[in-house]
């Protein structure tokens, strides 16, 4: 039976990578009246920048529903999860009919948002925020049925099933979770937040770094104009 892994790494990381790979039982050319998705339902501080995605269209086409402002922290936007629904590009199929199974591998960039502060109970330690991200959602969509792979009641909401690709009287076969992970498996990840008790020394450090930076450029620039002053009224020789 096909199955999916999933991880999503490094979990400390502000720009982890989900990895998924998608064993499918048998040759692609079973395969060939199907099309190949991953659902990501990602919570508000994970989110996925669509430009960089537009760059992997040798891989997969994708749709986007959610948020798109890249830069705001997660206070500053509403509370809503956003979902990602990709169409895997498969490989050509050969001539080999005796493989066992094919094996898809499909890398998505993620990103991370800045937290709200929270302060730190201990003196001296970063206050962090333990996030569990579902594993995608793996289905192939087809015309018929294929061996090995029972139809589901895999229901899916309005929205995505108009973004699907259109294929008349198709059916819906979902790609579970390996059998040693469970129904819904998740991937953890662990982000730093900022610290409130921080500021008193944030803030100062800060405005003294763009003071002292204004002062060397207005120095340099003195440099340069009084140079340049200078070759203008230096007489010319013969």
């Amino acid at each position: 039976m096909s199955y999916l892994n999933s991880t999503l790494l490094p979990q400390r990381g502000a720009h982890p990578v989900s990895t998924s790979i998608i064993h499918l039982v048998g040759t692609l050319q079973l395969y060939g009246a199907c099309t190949l998705h991953l659902l990501y339902t990602l919570p508000p501080l994970l989110f996925v920048d669509t430009h960089e995605l537009a760059q992997r269209d040798a891989s997969y086409a994708f749709e986007h529903w959610g948020t798109r402002d890249l830069e705001r922290p997660v206070h500053a936007l509403p509370n809503e999860l956003s979902e990602l629904l990709l169409t895997v590009r498969l490989p050509e199929a050969g001539a080999d009919i005796d493989v066992p199974e094919t094996v898809v591998q499909v890398e998505v960039p993620m990103h991370l948002r800045y937290g709200a502060p929270k302060r730190s109970g201990v003196a001296q330690t970063k206050p962090y925020l333990p996030l569990e991200v579902e594993w995608p959602q793996a289905f192939l969509r087809c015309r018929t049925s294929i061996p090995n792979h029972p139809p589901s009641s895999l229901s899916l909401s309005e929205h995505v099933s108009s973004a699907l690709p259109s294929i008349h009287e198709s059916i819906l076969l979902a790609i579970p979770p390996h059998s040693s992970f469970s129904a819904a498996p998740w991937s953890p990840l662990v982000i730093p937040l900022g610290n409130p008790q921080d500021l008193s020394v944030v803030e100062p450090l800060t405005a003294l770094t763009i003071l002292a930076t204004f002062f060397w450029l207005l120095r340099v620039s003195c440099k340069v104009a009084h140079r340049l002053n200078s070759a203008v009224k230096r007489p010319k020789t013969v």
